[in-house]
Parts: C-alpha cells; structure tokens; sequence
C-alpha cells in the first residue's frame, strides 16, 4: 500500500534478509504448536510487486518453510498478488513446482486498466499484465490455481468487464471496493456521480447469476455463503475474525496493510519478530481491533439488519479523522442495497416447500436503510474512537 501517502516504507529494507525470513517461520512455528492449530498456515506474498524480490528468494522462502514447518507436520500454503509484467517461463515453473496459488491485479478491459495501472513512464501495463496471464494459463496446470483481482472502476461497463475477464479464461475473479476513509468521501461522490457502487455491482450481479458457464466471483459467492447461514471467508465482509498479518520486510508485525490509508505510519506498533511472538503481536491494539472488526461495531451496524452479512464493512473504510473507527463503512448504503438485491434474489430461487428451512426472509433496501436511521447520535465506542490520531484532533 504505497498510493496514499504512508511513506513509511521508505525506513524499511527493500526486500526481506534471510535471517529476518528464519526468525520469522520459527515463530510461526511456535505459535503453531504451543496452540495446537490443525489448519495450514497460508503465506501470501503481497507488494508493492513481489516478483521484485527476485526468484532466488522465493525460493529460499518456499524451502525453509517446508524445511521449518513439515518437521512438525505443518503444512505451508502459498500464495503470490502479482502485476504479471514480470511473469516469464522460469517464474511459472517456480510457481507450479512449489505449488503457488496464482492471483494477478488486472483492472478490467486495456482502457480501464491503463488508465490506473501505469509504468513511470505513464506507459500502460495491460498487455505486458495479458502477457504474463496468459503464460500462467497456459503453464500445464498452473491455469487451476489462478485467479484475477479487481479494483472496480465506474466508467467501466460491469457486463463488459465481466465478459472480458471470462474471454480470457479465468474462472476465478474478486472485485475491490477502492479503498478510501471518510475524509475522502467527496472523492466517492464524484466518482459516482453516474453510477453507484452498488448500482454496477448489482448488474454483474444479475448477469452473473443467470450465466450458465459461472466461473466463481468471491465477492458474490462469499454474500449468497454469509446470507444462507455459512461463513464469508474474507476479512471485509460477514462476521468471522481476521487471521491475518503483515510482515514487513524489516521483520516488523502490522494488521493489514491497506490500514496505511489511516495515516502516516498508522499501522506501526513496535512489534517485531526479533522482539515478539504471533501472539504478543496479535494483541497490539490495532491488530487486535482487525481481527474482531465484524464484531466490534458503532451503533449503527449493530442495529442494521444486514450485520450478519455485512459485519461492519472493512475496517479500513470505516476511519475518520474525527471519529477514529466509530463509524460504519464509508460504503454503507451501496453494501446495504447491494446485499438487500442479493438477499432477495438468492431467495426468489429458492423453491417454496425449502423456504421453511431457510431462516432468511426477503428485506427491502428502504427498510434497512430506515432502521438505522433511528440512533443515538451521541452514543460513542470507546475503543473505536480511541483509534483518532492525535494530530487529528
């Protein structure tokens, strides 16, 4: 996350040491079996662009995990959120041998794309990203193990962008929400001016659910899990915790990383592998608030109808200066609206003699939208609030 003005990364190690590496999958060793966790730990290597780091430390990465953890019948699982401009023949076979899950950020058609994602140059990386995607796909059976991820741009057509990503071949996709806080809000009005969030969202929604050939949008299919009673397993919607954490290249534990947008240096907290275990840096004030954010809400959420689906929204996008997290998403009424279109319609497929099992009934957008309309404005989280910068105040 360095597009919003955190500049903290610049005191850290552009990519990670070796021994920084060690220290870090022994803790997450000791963490694992002093607790006695059964599920696999998943490392995701995220950027900035990853592949930057070079071929040579993914794979000391990949053997010392293995090496680390399969010695106490830990299995590792890794995945890698790419560009795909530096995807070449040696990089595929790297990410088939060791089994890495394949995800490349492509911003929908070449227009749309270009117009955010762009070299120094102010060169778009459309067709340099279609020519590494396409090298996955087609890399023996790397292709089962990919998927895109999206950052949803209104001026795009949502039909058109969904049939693009089909016509390349990916059967698995996700869409963003971008990522802003409340003070930025203005930024939202504009973009939407034409188009709500929740508008176009609700197109490839019903596109998407007549489709036959349906590859698998998470964003979806994780909303139709959370409205039928099961689990949303993502970490910006629905009720389950975050089990999740940022290691920086300097060893240092954050929450996650798109916090950055709260501030300069907001997810800084002093942990450390080399001065903290997993659990010292779970409990650090802000991941411990990450990690509980769809249970730990501001009023509003706790009275909304959707909650259980919803959960608050991201964290990230609950932030204002003025208020810290005491406040519901900054995308509250299109998830409101969007959920309402999907609950309904999810439910209209489901045949009538089923209907008694299902505990789900059918709610409009106007009824959720009136029940949290009711409040007290001067009612306060605490511990949300306490998250307010000082120099904010």
């Amino acid at each position: 996350m360095y597009n919003k003005g955190d500049t903290s990364y610049k005191n850290q190690p552009k990519v990670m040491s070796k021994e920084t590496v060690d220290q870090f999958l022994n803790r997450v060793k000791d963490h694992f079996t002093k607790r006695d966790i059964n599920d696999n730990p998943i490392f995701s290597f995220h950027g900035g662009e990853p592949l930057l780091a070079g071929k040579d430390f993914f794979k000391y990465f990949v053997s010392k995990a293995n090496e680390v953890l399969l010695s106490v019948n830990i299995q590792p699982v890794f995945t890698v959120q790419t560009n795909g401009t530096l995807i070449d023949d040696e990089w595929c076979k790297l990410f088939h041998d060791n089994n890495i899950f394949v995800g490349i950020s492509i911003d929908g058609e070449k227009k749309n794309n270009d117009e955010n994602r762009i070299y120094h140059s102010g060169k778009g990386s459309y067709d340099d990203v279609i020519k590494g995607l396409n090298r996955v796909l087609n890399y023996k059976d790397l292709g089962l193990r990919t998927g895109v991820l999206s950052v949803i741009n209104l001026e795009a057509d949502p039909i058109e962008t969904y049939l693009h990503f089909k016509r390349l071949g990916i059967k698995s996709f996700d869409f963003l929400l971008p990522d802003y806080i409340y003070d930025e809000i203005e930024i939202i009005k504009t973009e939407s001016k034409n188009i709500s969030y929740s508008s176009w969202l609700i197109k490839m929604f019903d596109y998407w659910i007549k489709d036959r050939d349906q590859p698998r949008i998470r964003f979806f299919n994780g909303m139709i899990d959370a409205i039928l009673g099961g689990d949303f397993a993502n970490d910006t919607l629905g009720e389950m915790g975050n089990e999740l954490l940022v290691i920086e290249t300097n060893g240092g534990y954050e929450a996650v990383d798109v916090l950055k947008i709260c501030g300069e240096g907001f997810t800084k907290e002093g942990a450390n592998v080399f001065n903290s275990s997993v659990d010292e840096a779970l409990q650090t004030d802000l991941a411990n608030l990450y990690h509980q954010s769809h249970k730990i809400l501001n009023e509003k959420c706790q009275k909304c109808l959707i909650q259980k689906v919803c959960g608050g929204g991201y964290l990230p996008h609950r932030y204002s200066k003025k208020n810290g997290f005491d406040n519901p998403s900054v995308y509250c009424e299109d998830l409101m609206c969007l959920i309402t279109h999907i609950q309904n319609t999810v439910l209209d497929l489901i045949p009538s003699n089923l209907m008694k099992q299902v505990e789900v009934r059918k709610i409009t957008y106007e009824e959720a939208l009136d029940v949290i309309s009711v409040f007290d404005p001067k009612a306060i989280n605490k511990r949300l609030y306490s998250f307010i910068k000082e120099e904010s105040i």
